[in-house]
């Protein structure tokens, strides 16, 4: 009898995501942070000398603790209410919000620093920050457009309207420079040259940067499309709230939220036509365009591990290895075709 009622038992409904009613709470960026937090911030801005775009990660990170910490009982300070018990039922409820442990790991290692500078302080008296264990994750290999796919993706870029001619400007110049889009959004109209221009990259470094002809058309091309307005910004928001009357307003700017909109925009303009998927299937974010110009400089320069270092800003050879690793297999896989084709031709002589 039990055998039979296993038998019939309807199979069990997934469970919902558990999210926390704080979640729903998290300050924004024009929004009040405790003075503590705010503190941190300024130190990480001016005595760490950390550029804007970190400084806003952070603030965006600590936000989430933010609003955890403001429901519960709060002490004398922000600070002097954090122990070991809320730190482990953060982590446990953050991973509702945040499932990725690659976000979550970044989120906790913001908290981590935080809560070694609020020991610094005096603020806190025990030592609280290996108390954060940041998770461990697996980083997946990059999905780059494949090299041969690449100048006709390039030349299939509409250019139609604003939106278009910034949405082309800002992918040429994304692959042909390896850019971030963090680097790139911080560009300002008058910095993109065709002998080389500088961009503010992780850890307060700047290098030097260069951008295809093909790529410093394109941008020429948006911004003569533009016309004069306030904003420096390279690259601004063409949403109707954001030109009022056409014009951008001083302080306009593309987010990188923005950017990774406007690209899956164009990705499904451009997906409806069958012969063009193939090519934008790949530009999945503004990260993959970096991933492109990676591989693709790999190619062009047989190789040049140390020149594509210093074209991305990374800091080792060893975050290169992915690359590598995708050229070695194109090779392979050509090799491989190759002997597959001679293999054909010699069973027909």
């Amino acid at each position: 009898m039990a055998a039979a009622r296993r038998a019939v038992r309807r199979p069990n409904a997934p469970r919902a995501q558990r999210v926390p009613a704080w979640a729903g709470h998290v300050p924004g960026p024009g929004d009040s942070l405790p003075d503590q937090v705010e503190q941190f911030l300024d130190w990480l801005r001016v005595q760490r000398n950390r550029p804007a775009t970190t400084v806003r990660a952070y603030r965006q990170d600590l936000a989430k603790f933010v609003a955890f910490v403001r429901t519960r009982p709060l002490g004398e300070s922000f600070a002097s209410g954090i122990d070991r018990p809320l730190l482990r039922r953060y982590q446990i409820e953050l991973a509702d919000v945040l499932p990725n442990p690659r976000s979550r790991a970044r989120a906790l290692v913001a908290l981590r620093r935080f809560l070694a500078y609020a020991y610094d302080e005096g603020w806190i008296a025990p030592e609280l920050s290996r108390q954060v264990a940041v998770p461990s994750y697996v980083v997946g290999d990059p999905h780059p457009v494949p090299t041969e796919h690449v100048p006709r993706l390039l030349a299939a870029l509409p250019r139609g309207s604003l939106r278009d001619q910034r949405d082309r400007a800002l992918v040429h110049l994304l692959i042909s420079t390896g850019c971030r889009i963090s680097e790139a959004l911080a560009l300002n109209r008058t910095d993109v040259h065709a002998d080389g221009f500088r961009v503010l990259g992780k850890g307060g470094k700047y290098r030097t940067v260069y951008c295809t002809a093909a790529a410093k058309v394109a941008v020429d091309e948006y911004l003569g499309e533009r016309g004069p307005d306030p904003s420096p910004a390279l690259f601004i928001s063409v949403a109707r709230a954001d030109l009022p009357k056409g014009r951008a307003l001083p302080h306009n700017r593309l987010t990188a939220d923005g950017a990774r909109h406007a690209l899956a925009a164009l990705r499904r303009r451009l997906g409806t036509a069958p012969d063009l998927f193939a090519l934008v299937s790949d530009l999945r974010s503004p990260h993959a365009a970096r991933h492109t110009a990676a591989t693709t400089l790999l190619e062009a320069t047989d190789g040049d591990v140390r020149l594509v270092q210093e074209v991305l800003g990374h800091a080792t050879l060893e975050t290169l290895r992915v690359y590598t690793e995708i050229t070695d297999r194109r090779k392979r896989d050509a090799y491989r075709r190759l002997g597959e084709y001679l293999d054909e031709v010699g069973s027909r002589v």
